[in-house]
């Protein structure tokens, strides 16, 4: 028997449809669990033809995600866990020359949408779950430019460990994922960081979808019964330091 195995575990993901969202979402359905992906993009057909059950949702609307957790508990059981990955990134800009109505975008998605998971979702799961939320190394790290999407995930960071000791008397696990920069529809062809990736982390490389999914799978699966209430970075050591040589190039 597969230690590791998801197989008839029911599976919510939000932001499902695009990105480590969708990687994930494949990655379940292909061990056989049953998913539903609920997003306010379109379903891949990819995901759809592997028995992905579909729901439009607006992760910023309070009454949407209510209606999707009972809608996916009638169609898949009580769910056994739980990956909020929908987000939105910020524009760019110093905190002093910011718009208002971007911030409340930002903020509407990645701390309301995540509120909403955290408070409306473990009343539809089983005891001894899992949540999975998704942060970012922008929310143990500050750049530039980045203060918006920063606050939010280091937001989704706090209110995951929260309720991690909340939730710990029903068994139920809640953790984060980390990642660093990842070639996804939300970072750009042109961005610095596709280009810079090689001298920032150690392991050389922009991350891929593919180096994410494993561990959304650990923390979904029985293996990972005794953790929670941690953030677990997958940045390829962007957080560790930088070797001489790259050191030397920003010395200039």
């Amino acid at each position: 028997m597969n230690p590791f195995s998801l197989k008839d575990k029911s599976i919510f993901i939000t932001g499902g449809s695009s990105g480590i969202g969708l990687g994930t979402s494949m990655r379940c359905l292909q061990e056989e669990a049953r998913v539903v992906i609920a997003d306010i993009q379109p379903a891949p057909q990819t995901a759809l033809d592997l028995g992905a059950i579909y729901l439009q949702v607006d992760m910023t609307s309070r009454d949407q995600v209510i209606e999707a957790f009972d809608k996916a508990e009638q169609a898949i059981g009580k769910l056994d866990v739980i990956i909020h990955n929908a987000g939105k990134p910020g524009n760019g800009k110093h905190l002093t020359e910011s718009d208002e109505e971007v911030l409340d975008g930002v903020v509407n998605l990645n701390l309301y949408g995540t509120y909403y998971i955290l408070k409306y979702g473990p009343a539809h799961m089983h005891d001894g779950g899992s949540i999975i939320t998704t942060a970012s190394v922008a929310g143990l790290q500050q750049n530039e430019g980045f203060f918006d999407y920063s606050a939010t995930k280091a937001a989704t960071i706090s209110m995951t460990r929260t309720s991690a000791v909340e939730l710990g008397p029903r068994g139920i696990r809640c953790n984060a994922v980390a990642p660093g920069p990842v070639k996804t529809p939300m970072l750009p062809p042109e961005h610095i960081l596709n280009a810079l990736a090689k001298n920032l982390s150690s392991l050389g490389r922009i991350a891929q979808i593919d180096d994410l999914v494993g561990v959304y799978h650990f923390l979904a699966s029985d293996q990972s019964r005794y953790v929670t209430g941690h953030t677990i970075v997958v940045d390829g050591g962007r957080l560790t330091g930088y070797r001489n040589e790259t050191l030397r190039k920003l010395a200039g």
